[in-house]
């Protein structure tokens, strides 16, 4: 999977989702297609822990990571609250 693929591919499953209040950031930190930060604000994350919230992504990435598209994925999930 080439690395615009992995990252359209990516948003698309987040934003089935979590679609409500969206703002979602996603970058390949490196360079090299394999180490991602991803940003997300969602109003779904409301009374969810950070670990709670990571649980979420990660479930949802889930197969991308086992399949080694996404080697390491550095996270900000916030809620609209948090951020103002």
């Amino acid at each position: 999977m080439q690395n615009k693929e992995l990252m359209i591919e990516v948003e698309q499953r987040i934003k089935n989702i979590y679609w409500e209040n969206l703002d979602i950031d996603f970058q390949d930190e490196r360079g090299d297609g394999k180490h991602f930060f991803i940003s997300i604000v969602s109003e779904k994350f409301e009374g969810f822990s950070r670990i709670e919230r990571s649980q979420q992504i990660y479930k949802i990435l889930d197969d991308l990571l086992k399949k080694d598209y996404i080697h390491a994925l550095r996270m900000q999930l916030k809620t609209p609250s948090e951020i103002n």
